[in-house]
């Protein structure tokens, strides 16, 4: 899957090569693709040098930059091209390694090296997941070569319709067809990270076999959820008013060592998100439509809503229209009062769990069992 980088500079002609960023695994298939190109499969027995330098230790380091300094100074073989990739650095950023000083010393050989130019036949290829651009290193590869960073969005909302364009991408380089139902329930599988949305597309793909379309049960058959949105089973269990699966889940959870006061905090935020819903329902703001699972909802237009929408820390209007229907299809299962009922159980829950020496466990079953086990109310599913 290819992906436009947030900022690039140079060309592929340089001598030096720097691949960064937070999105682990575009700067990881980024820097593989640029070092086939630069020294081709067939060459790379004797035209590639791979330098491993994840490392966790100062010594580590250390050696790291002193094989990468030996490997640009090592002719190639017959006087051919030779590439050097210095693979995961993980200490071109300001952590405890990088802001040693030996660890500075060693990396000075290398940016003096790239300064006066690298030996002829000679190109370097770094890539990483943080680099400090203030250091010597990353201004020496900016003006000695190409500098090409993959950044994740600031905005949670901007990082949703990001991974939706990875994931629109993965599936139609897969040739396969998937609707915008589907695709929701994939995304929140999945989360926003890059390498499991591409993970899964391809598994996805070995089930279907000959067949391209997607549905569903296709996602719920094969996707492994993110640990994220592991969590957020146990909150769309609880929305959902499902109590024997909301238990099923939080023991599951728990096996998996989950941590009891996260889980109340995910809690807490699906009944701020629900009272959200509920008031914007109640309010005539939503125009809802369809069937549940997949109601399609969208916001009304007026300086009303635009107010409220702006005292928000997140405008609820930029959630993605699967992820609203969701929380729509939840909040008419509640009454505003019994929304606060729940949450104000959820908060005393959450300091009993911090304050109490009980078992943290049965703190939460008890929990689920007050919010879920109680006679139901007036429905207000007719909103």
């Amino acid at each position: 899957m290819t992906a436009k980088p947030k900022n690039e500079t140079g060309g592929a002609d340089k001598a030096v090569h720097l691949v960064y960023g937070e999105d682990e695994y575009l700067v990881s298939t980024n820097a593989k693709e640029l070092v086939d190109r630069l020294c081709p499969k067939a060459d790379q027995a004797f035209g590639l040098e791979i330098v491993d330098a994840r490392v966790g230790l100062v010594d580590e380091a250390i050696a790291a930059i002193g094989r990468c300094l030996d490997g640009l100074r090592t002719l190639g073989f017959l006087g051919g091209r030779k590439v050097v990739w210095l693979r995961d650095a993980t200490f071109l950023g300001s952590g405890v390694i990088g802001e040693s000083a030996d660890v500075k010393g060693r990396l000075d050989e290398l940016v003096k090296l790239i300064k006066a130019g690298l030996p002829p036949g000679q190109i370097l290829v770094v890539s990483a997941s943080k680099v400090d651009g203030r250091s010597a290193f990353f201004k020496a590869c900016q003006s000695a070569g190409s500098v090409t960073k993959f950044e994740l969005p600031d905005k949670s909302y901007q990082l949703e319709q990001q991974a939706r364009g990875m994931a629109s991408d993965a599936f139609r380089k897969a040739g396969l067809n998937i609707g915008p139902d589907a695709l929701g329930e994939f995304l929140e599988k999945t989360g926003t990270d890059t390498r499991q949305i591409v993970q899964e597309v391809e598994k996805l793909s070995v089930y279907l076999g000959d067949r391209k379309n997607v549905q569903v049960a296709d996602v719920h058959a094969i996707v492994s959820p993110s640990r994220e949105a592991i969590s957020w089973d146990l909150a769309d269990a609880v929305g959902s008013r499902d109590l024997t699966r909301a238990l099923k889940v939080l023991r599951q959870l728990l096996f998996q060592g989950e941590n009891e006061v996260g889980l109340i905090i995910g809690l807490e935020g699906r009944f701020r998100d629900l009272l959200l819903y509920r008031e914007a329902l109640d309010r005539r703001w939503l125009s809802v439509g369809g069937e549940e699972p997949w109601l399609k909802v969208e916001w009304r237009q007026s300086p009303e809503v635009d107010e409220f929408a702006s005292s928000l820390a997140k405008d609820p209007r930029t959630v993605n229209i699967y992820r609203a229907g969701k929380l729509v299809a939840q909040a008419r299962r509640f009454s505003r009062q019994e929304l606060v009922r729940c949450q104000a159980l959820t908060l005393a829950a959450h300091e009993s769990i911090i304050s109490s020496t009980y078992a943290k466990e049965l703190n939460l079953e008890f929990l689920l069992m007050k919010l879920l086990g109680a006679p139901r109310q007036a429905s207000a599913k007719s909103a």
